[in-house]
């Protein structure tokens, strides 16, 4: 008898499911928050050099006096420098200008100026206007979102793989603590290097809450809904997009934003008293008793009673002591070991994708909260369809399909750019929205078959690690976007980054093998039998194997 055995009696998604599911998935909603907040804090808005002593200087002319002064001092289309021959004096602190409007420049000769005005009709202060990440700075905004992706890096390879060690609850737990005092104290930052070591610690604890918290429910869930709680946790990290756009549209000063987003973590204290640990853990380490109370308390809220050969502990002594395996166990089982490669690079592809889009929403013509939150519901969309096809098409079919799909949209960019005056820009919009919405429902489908291929003994440390090169992606994401080699072609040079990357990772994901309507795999051997009794039931209907499948 398997784990999956007694969520079928006490059911696989009963009452009692869907109250810890929910609790899980704010977790997820909360990481949601906190990353793609960025999109607001660290927006650039339209900037230019400040007016040499004019301290109540703004971007935005007041009458044709200071209208006269821009065109005096500031190039045109030049936010960067300033004319450098510009003939004022300063007595007494006020500007002595010695020159009308009438007056031609003497020469076009520029300098680099230290002093920035901002386009306020968005945002009243973000981290950019505050710490004037312009011109050579600009830099400093990719190395800030570099960090909080570094601090992800560091918590699915050290921090995710804890969880197979002293458990899921322990490790989401204590990365909550972290996830709530960083983000709180983000909001007293004053310099980049304040701000990039908070985002790293963040980052840390949000990749470590958010592998453990969906572990936790993964193995909660019984196999015939496990395609549509996989799908629909991620769907929360989509409405933490809603809420936040919502949050931003209100509050436009970034400081304010990041506390009003923040505060609410503390509820998450609340999880000491309401979630219990893995059952399915607590018996793969032999802890019977712990696990048989909470079987126990599902089945009372499911309002099912457990039969007596149900017994965990019998279980135990069924299966018998389960033997120690680690992620390296996986260099005994080359197939298996391939098949994990193949994850990690499909990871890495559809974070670099989903976070070029996504981040760079503001670089997008048009008003950035509309776009923001066309995105949020491109995504929402692509996992309401995947979760019903899911169970139709599978995991493999699906995802491919998906990933390609991102994929072709981002190369098909390339044609209105080219080919087409700035009329059809709205099309490079549109394809955007289409990128995104394949390279989302692709990366909800990789949590939850990676949870399906990989043991019950590594499988925090396998979603950790496949978590870990997403991070890689995510740190690259932050720098595609200066990948401009100038010209028309420059402007769309990271679609077909990421759209090559896709391609590439699409057709290596067809290598996978099917696990649509299986058990949970506990051990290696069980994972290794997922491709076996695919063969088996091929080799029943008349079909033959590919010889590239990897099992």
């Amino acid at each position: 008898m398997k784990f999956d055995d007694i969520l079928r009696h006490i059911g696989e998604f009963g009452r009692y499911q869907k109250q810890q599911y929910f609790l899980l998935s704010m977790v997820v909603f909360s990481c949601g928050v906190q990353v793609m907040m960025t999109v607001f804090t660290l927006a650039t808005p339209k900037s230019r050099c400040a007016v040499p002593g004019v301290s109540n200087d703004t971007f935005s002319p007041v009458d044709s006096h200071h209208s006269a002064l821009i065109g005096w001092y500031i190039p045109p289309e030049d936010e960067c420098h300033l004319y450098a021959d510009a003939n004022d004096v300063i007595t007494n602190g006020t500007v002595v200008y010695n020159w009308n409007m009438n007056d031609t420049r003497p020469s076009n000769n520029t300098r680099t100026c230290d002093r920035w005005v901002y386009d306020e009709s968005d945002f009243t202060s973000t981290v950019t206007t505050q710490m004037n990440f312009v011109c050579d700075r600009e830099i400093l905004k990719s190395h800030a979102m570099m960090t909080m992706m570094s601090g992800q890096m560091l918590g699915c390879l050290v921090l995710g793989p804890i969880a197979d060690v002293v458990g899921r609850k322990k490790a989401m737990m204590s990365s909550l603590v972290v996830h709530l005092a960083a983000s709180l104290t983000t909001y007293f930052s004053v310099n980049i290097y304040m701000l990039g070591a908070l985002y790293f610690i963040n980052g840390a604890a949000m990749a470590s809450a958010y592998t453990s918290s969906y572990t936790l429910g993964m193995e909660l869930t019984g196999p015939s809904w496990r395609h549509v709680t996989g799908i629909a946790v991620t769907g929360f990290w989509s409405l933490g997009m809603l809420w936040v756009c919502f949050l931003a549209f209100l509050i436009r000063d970034w400081k304010h934003l990041q506390l009003a987003a923040s505060c609410p973590i503390v509820l998450f204290v609340l999880y000491f008293f309401l979630v219990p640990e893995s059952a399915r853990w607590l018996i793969r380490q032999g802890r019977y008793s712990e696990a048989q109370a909470i079987i126990t308390r599902a089945a009372t809220t499911n309002k099912v009673e457990i039969p007596e050969e149900m017994a965990v502990k019998e279980m135990g002594k069924e299966n018998g002591k389960a033997p120690s395996e680690s992620i390296f166990t996986l260099f005994k089982y080359p197939r298996v070991l391939v098949r994990a490669l193949i994850m990690f690079f499909n990871w890495f592809v559809c974070s670099l994708t989903y976070y070029g889009l996504g981040l760079n929403v503001g670089q997008l013509s048009g008003n950035i909260f509309v776009n923001f939150c066309f995105s949020a519901v491109f995504e929402i969309a692509a996992y309401a369809i995947i979760i019903f096809a899911l169970s139709r098409f599978g995991r493999k079919s699906l995802y491919c399909s998906s990933i390609l799909l991102g994929a072709i949209a981002c190369l098909l960019t390339v044609l209105p750019v080219l080919f087409a005056d700035s009329s059809a820009m709205w099309s490079v919009r549109l394809l955007a929205m289409v990128g995104k919405f394949g390279v989302s429902g692709a990366f909800g489908i990789a949590w939850m078959f990676t949870s399906e291929l990989f043991p019950t003994s590594m499988r925090a440390s396998i979603t950790g690690s496949c978590s870990f090169f997403a991070r890689i992606g995510g740190v690259v994401a932050t720098y595609i976007a200066n990948l401009t080699t100038g010209g028309q072609l420059g402007h769309i040079m990271p679609q077909i980054v990421f759209g090559s990357m896709g391609i590439v990772a699409g057709l290596f994901a067809l290598l996978l093998p099917e696990t649509n309507n299986r058990k949970l795999p506990e051990s290696v051997r069980e994972a290794v039998k997922i491709s076996r009794e695919v063969d088996h039931e091929a080799a029943e209907a008349g079909e033959r194997k590919p010889m590239t499948v990897i099992s």
